[in-house]
């Protein structure tokens, strides 16, 4: 009897911990301050003011209001981007306030029936950034696109400034194998807009973008006269302070280098600009690494090199190693591992292919 008294009091104890735990976890939110139809009215003064010095004023009191009335601010701002007079504005706001439900009504208006009116530059980062973070609201823009790509059908007619917005959003995207495989399915079809778009990148002071455009043009067989090859042999190349580059040989089987440092090197200071040679990438496409020399020490960069352009699949073999590409000699790209160990790392085995 003793026995079952003790337990029945843990049991009770246990209950009200758990309880206590569970109510923690909630907190009551106050009645909604407005009638439906008095926020709504209120939300929608809220993104017609058009004042950009009043934007964080608007934005904090939409925050406020989104704890009762998120399905309000859903259908309000997608009739605001439709009615089209402060679209800048809301622009702005998109990235703070968006969902699945928006994102999807967003784009099916700006596609399906504003097209002229939306689908410019001056649009296409948020509407890439409404497509890539909700996938699902994408569908209307990739299905118009993509079937008649794959089947061979008659693709969309787009003006100018519509193929530019186009191209912007599908090169700009995540680099995954879904978007790759669309964009490269459809890029090509509006070749002119695309090409443009990349020497831009290709000749800006972006080097990310400067580098993503020589990735395309190659992947996409665009030969540019005079900036595929005479250009990129004039593009900045990252290598590090007081330090020389390794020579890579044939990556595939590629081991340190005794000449220029002695081997592939550690990264200790940050990258200065020279110019680049015309170094072209061999046969190898897939292959094996090895670090080797001196311990790295945490937080250090170990550089492999002249690999090929393109995405690279590796394996680390479950070492705690960051990796990186960064822009190499010519047509080649540099493998960069960034020890995340606590401490330093003897050395490294590296598996690598290339992948499309």
């Amino acid at each position: 009897m003793i026995r079952i008294a003790c337990r029945g009091i843990a049991s009770a104890f246990l209950f009200v911990a758990v309880s206590m735990t569970v109510n923690a976890q909630f907190k009551q939110i106050a009645p909604a301050p407005y009638s439906p139809a008095v926020a709504r009215q209120k939300i929608r003064i809220l993104l017609e003011s058009g004042d950009p010095d009043n934007r964080q004023q608007t934005a904090e009191t939409l925050s406020g209001l989104l704890a009762w009335y998120r399905d309000i601010v859903d259908e309000e701002l997608v009739a605001a981007w439709k009615e089209g007079d402060h679209r800048a504005e809301l622009a702005a706001l998109m990235p703070l306030y968006a969902d699945s439900r928006v994102a999807s009504g967003i784009v099916e208006v700006s596609w399906r029936e504003q097209r002229a009116s939306t689908f410019h530059l001056t649009y296409a980062p948020m509407l890439g950034d409404l497509m890539a973070r909700y996938p699902n609201g994408a569908e209307p823009f990739i299905r118009d696109l993509t079937g008649p790509a794959a089947g061979g059908g008659q693709m969309p007619e787009l003006s100018p400034s519509e193929a530019e917005a186009v191209c912007r959003i599908l090169l700009d995207m995540p680099d995954t194998a879904d978007w790759k495989k669309i964009a490269l399915q459809v890029l090509p079809h509006y070749r002119s807009a695309a090409q443009n778009l990349l020497v831009q990148d290709l000749r800006g002071d972006d080097k990310e973008k400067s580098y993503r455009a020589q990735l395309w043009l190659a992947e996409l067989g665009l030969n540019v006269p005079g900036v595929t090859s005479e250009e990129h042999d004039q593009r900045p190349r990252l290598i590090p302070r007081n330090s020389a580059v390794a020579s890579s040989g044939a990556a595939g089987n590629q081991m340190p280098n005794d000449t220029l440092g002695g081997r592939p090197h550690i990264v200790e200071q940050p990258s200065v600009p020279v110019a680049s040679r015309d170094a072209q990438y061999g046969t190898p496409r897939s292959g094996t690494l090895k670090c080797a020399g001196d311990p790295v020490p945490p937080n250090a960069e170990y550089v492999f090199a002249g690999m090929p352009l393109g995405n690279l699949q590796i394996d680390l073999d479950g070492k705690p190693w960051g990796a990186r590409l960064a822009p190499g000699n010519g047509q080649t790209q540099d493998l960069i591992l960034i020890n995340r160990a606590p401490g330093p790392q003897k050395g490294c085995t590296v598996r690598w292919r290339v992948i499309p």
